[in-house]
């Protein structure tokens, strides 16, 4: 029987998820056969890319995305849920023999997967990742992370005890946190275009940018707004909970000339009994790229889908970062002219922003371009064995 199997190990959230969904569907089409781990939440959006779905076995280990933003929290979890998990997925694996294992960089569970089996691997970074010390995106993130990190310093021995276990049943042997966060292999696709990583100007072959696959991606229905002066403002789906950011906007566009959409996700209930004008309209599901097309300014909390969503759509971004990996992508996507970074005066940015961006044709057409085909050749040549 031909091999034309490839097993995919997602990490469960949205951000991650919705740019490999377009990556799936094009390789099913292509007639590959991919089983794709993950949460009860993604069930459905991972059977609607044509993909087999699989339950991960979390067990009492519950994925909780709002760690991001602690890395050693993070760390912990993922090194439990490795633990955990591994001895299934290592069976489920041998017995499938796929020809082809991809994995959320994060996801060190698939990594090992693949190391255990000898089984071609592929890393999917849909966030700045760093390999090096040496590197920018290294020294953004001690930047951003080292205070909050020192914070966390309670999780050590945590982190200890189940390396140990790691390291005694598996061999595991690079045990730093940047080898264990960020999963290089010797195929890297990053979900967003070279422009926006720090590092984009030395990484090497081993690193395909084929643009943002998440804005081909079909959407759900979701709200929209018709109006001519429209602003869209969305946190995104896990750091979107600060109710000080909805007051104040709430508070400066209460006699704007603007109307606002504002996406609130599950915390629509809770932000819809802040008090707020007529010209604010709240849901917790927007299609963003249909409102993206009549948008004037897009608020956004700097996640690198809505980023890349935005700036192929031509919107200029007013970035709030609510977290450290948002604000290393909003310092990017302001280095790239996508937009400003706010400094907590919503009200007057959100004019300047909107008076003083330049839309750019070379821009747009570079968020723009997705190169599947070129990316379905190489993942083809490299199951062949042909790169290196």
């Amino acid at each position: 029987m031909e091999k034309n199997k490839i097993i995919f190990y997602t990490t469960p959230a949205h951000g991650h998820i919705n740019p490999a969904m377009h990556i799936i569907s094009s390789l099913i089409q292509e007639g590959y056969d991919i089983i794709a781990y993950s949460t009860e939440e993604f069930r459905s959006l991972i059977e609607g890319s044509g993909a087999e779905f699989r339950l991960y076995n979390t067990g009492s280990i519950r994925f909780d995305t709002s760690v991001g933003s602690e890395l050693l929290i993070m760390t912990k979890l993922i090194l439990q849920f490795t633990n955990h998990a591994l001895p299934a997925l290592l069976a489920d694996a041998s017995a499938e023999q796929p020809v082809l294992i991809m994995h959320d960089t994060l996801s060190l569970w698939g990594k090992m997967t693949a190391d255990i089996l000898g089984i071609p691997a592929v890393s999917v970074n849909t966030f700045i990742t760093s390999y090096s010390m040496k590197s920018r995106a290294f020294r953004m993130y001690t930047k951003n992370f080292a205070l909050s990190t020192a914070l966390q310093f309670y999780a050590l021995h945590d982190i200890k005890k189940e390396l140990r276990i790691l390291k005694r049943n598996y061999g595991l042997e690079k045990t730093d946190m940047m080898s264990l966060l960020m999963n290089h292999e010797k195929l890297n696709i990053f979900t967003y275009p070279r422009c926006m990583h720090p590092d984009g100007d030395t990484l090497g072959k081993d690193c395909f940018f084929p643009g943002n696959p998440s804005r081909l991606r079909p959407l759900k229905k979701g709200d929209t707004l018709n109006s001519d002066k429209l602003i869209y403002v969305s946190l995104g789906t896990v750091f979107n909970k600060s109710l000080s950011f909805y007051r104040e906007l709430f508070r400066d566009f209460s006699k704007a000339e603007y109307d606002l959409l504002v996406s609130c996700g599950k915390n629509l209930k809770r932000i819809s009994l802040l008090p707020h004008a007529e010209n604010i309209v709240l849901t917790s599901f927007a299609n963003q790229n249909e409102v993206l097309k009549q948008a004037k300014l897009f608020i956004t909390a700097g996640g690198m889908n809505s980023l890349c969503e935005a700036a192929a759509a031509g919107v200029p971004c007013l970035i709030v970062p609510q977290q450290g990996e948002q604000k290393i992508s909003a310092f990017m996507a302001e280095k790239c002219g996508l937009g400003k970074i706010s400094h907590g005066r919503l009200f007057k940015e959100s004019c300047d922003t909107i008076d003083n961006f330049k839309r750019n044709e070379e821009t747009i057409s570079e968020f723009s371009a997705v190169k599947m085909n070129g990316l379905i050749l190489l993942l083809k040549t490299y199951m062949k064995g042909d790169i290196t």
